[in-house]
């Protein structure tokens, strides 16, 4: 009994541990010295674990072209605690997004606020 009751209490502690430990830090991705504001429309949503993503088409005119930046979000559950469910934004909208560069210069950045024309749909 005290042998099972002991490997039950290791596996909880391990699953534990290892669930913490793959979560990362946003510094380790973003460089919080490289703001970006960012206005454009929704091209898609993904409304998934473990972060929610909201891609946003930019027209860049220094490269004469639209491109796609992925703007990382808190989960599903945290947005939803904060009002924010799937029909908060639909793809077409016109947004505007402050957040942090990823380090490896990518287009992608972790959102600080997202609004839309008439409102603050999300902050920080």
């Amino acid at each position: 009994m005290k042998l099972t009751n002991l490997l039950f209490s290791f596996v909880l502690i391990f699953a534990f541990v290892a669930s913490n430990v793959a979560h990362h830090s946003t510094s380790a991705e973003f460089d919080s010295n490289k703001s970006v504001t960012l206005s454009g429309i929704v091209s898609n949503v993904d409304f998934m674990n473990p972060h929610t993503y909201v891609f946003v088409d930019v027209n860049d005119p220094a490269a004469g072209k639209v491109r796609t930046w992925a703007c990382e979000l808190a989960s599903p559950t945290e947005l939803a605690r904060r009002g924010f469910t799937r029909g908060s934004l639909k793809v077409g909208m016109s947004v505007r997004v402050i957040g942090t560069r990823a380090k490896d210069g990518s287009f992608k950045i972790h959102t600080d606020s997202l609004s839309s024309e008439n409102s603050i749909l999300f902050t920080k």
